[in-house]
């Protein structure tokens, strides 16, 4: 019996052995741990102190040369959109390193939409804390609706006292603006109608047509991102025939969920040889506005008329915003052949596949204004 409880304290301190030296194993453990982790957090707090006084070292004390350019920060530009503007316009060096610093100085997501004059003898941080304040050049500014055609953009500058509308209209048809997207335009009566970008803008006083054309052409150019760009050639049109369905989405659409949808409703006419018939380019054909046309309005005789004229009109009907561009590059893929307003009144559409489905639609939407 004695034996047996010898045996059993035996196996006892071996097991209080084992536990003692997996115990000792853990501590060890832990240790090793506990001192790794320090090192890297002491090595991860040298390196942002290193990167800290990189990034300010980086920095050239300002000076002035007086010598300005004037950005436009849009609604609702993000830090990446804003380090590109001004990247392209040589006020900083390095977009990571703007946004970095924004971030890391605590002015991302504080800089506000405006025009500002920037001197080119500012450095990062003057230029960081000048876009948080908004101030803009002049307190007049003018803002352009997304579908309003070259005619009322003209109408506008005249009304602000800019220009006259005819010296506006004269200016975008002869005047002289270095833009790639611009090139090999066809002749029309307004030539750079599509590419007016909608938008607010802030002006001087002294703001000529030229310079107003000027700052709306560049923000398309801010609008038409690589990915655009790729798109386009990807699409097996020219961006002179996008802009122009994005500018029929514009003016029949207002609901943003429909406009893909109508865009699929005008490839697969244009891919069946149909007539598009859309209401809008017989109004922008006849340079008036009302809710319906006539059937003598649809015999007017224009290029825009696509009542008479098969496949796209040949230019854009007026200057579309991002959501109908975006909609005439990624059209929705269905079957829907037609589409027309739900009620008078209302904004939305029924999409039919059939012309039997379209009639009922057509006889609902004129028994809703009885």
């Amino acid at each position: 019996m004695n034996g047996k409880m010898d045996d059993d304290r035996g196996r006892k301190r071996q097991v209080d052995r084992r536990r003692l030296r997996e115990k000792k194993r853990r501590r060890n453990r832990n240790i090793r741990w506990g001192i790794f982790l320090l090192i890297a957090v002491v090595i991860g707090l040298l390196s942002f102190g290193l990167f800290k006084s990189f990034m300010q070292s980086s920095v050239e004390e300002p000076v002035l040369t007086g010598e300005t350019v004037t950005v436009t920060i849009p609604e609702g530009a993000s830090t990446a959109d804003i380090a590109k503007i001004l990247k392209e316009n040589k006020l900083i060096k390095s977009t990571l390193t703007f946004r970095v610093s924004s971030r890391l100085d605590g002015f991302d997501g504080t800089y506000r939409q405006g025009t500002y004059e920037i001197d080119k003898g500012l450095n990062t941080t003057q230029i960081m804390e000048l876009l948080q304040t908004g101030v803009v050049l002049d307190e007049m500014k003018i803002t352009i609706p997304e579908g309003f055609t070259t005619k009322q953009i003209a109408a506008k500058a005249e009304e602000k006292g800019i220009c006259t509308a005819e010296e506006f209209i004269n200016e975008c048809n002869t005047g002289t603006f270095e833009f790639d997207f611009l090139k090999d335009l066809p002749d029309r009566e307004f030539k750079l109608e599509g590419y007016l970008f909608p938008d607010t803008y802030f002006i001087k006083e002294e703001t000529t047509a030229h310079q107003l054309i000027q700052a709306m052409l560049k923000r398309f150019e801010q609008m038409y991102t690589k990915e655009y760009q790729n798109a386009v050639e990807a699409s097996g049109h020219t961006l002179d025939e996008l802009v122009t369905i994005a500018s029929i989405i514009e003016k029949e659409i207002k609901v943003d969920e429909e406009r893909p949808r109508a865009a699929g409703v005008i490839y697969n006419r244009l891919k069946d040889g149909m007539p598009l018939q859309v209401d809008a380019t017989v109004l922008y054909a006849m340079g008036i506005v009302k809710e319906d046309i006539s059937t003598v309005d649809l015999q007017v005789d224009s290029p825009y008329n696509t009542y008479k004229v098969k496949g796209l009109p040949v230019g854009p009907i007026s200057n579309p915003g991002e959501l109908s561009f975006k909609a005439a590059l990624y059209p929705e893929d269905n079957k829907y052949i037609y589409y027309v307003v739900e009620a008078k009144g209302k904004d939305n559409h029924v999409f039919c596949e059939t012309y039997e489905d379209f009639l009922k639609a057509k006889e609902k939407y004129k028994a809703s204004g009885t």
